[in-house]
């Protein structure tokens, strides 16, 4: 099963990436380390190609309360349309 791991490389997305490689799952960390970005969409539909399952585990790169907000919200909109182009049929989130 391909699960890509949003916040992949950080650290709780880099913990369950290796959890999952373990059990056997092709586990994708997706993050602007490896190419993928949810605001900018750079490299998402690639990433999301194939995938059964997104885990969306990110963090917001600054702690301002707007930012903040605008991060989840265009974070949260590219991807759920990105996982919807790409029939990804099951998301999972970490808030």
């Amino acid at each position: 099963m391909k699960i890509v791991v949003i916040g992949g490389t950080g650290l709780i997305g880099s913990k369950l990436v290796k959890i999952l490689k373990e059990r056997g799952h092709e586990a994708l960390a997706a993050s602007p380390n490896t190419g993928v970005n949810t605001i900018t969409r750079e490299g998402l539909a690639e990433a999301l190609d194939g995938a059964d399952i997104v885990v969306d585990v990110a963090n917001a790169p600054v702690w301002e309360d707007k930012a903040v907000l605008e991060f989840f919200e265009t974070s949260g909109r590219n991807l759920l349309a990105a996982e919807a182009a790409a029939g990804v049929r099951h998301h999972v989130a970490l808030s």
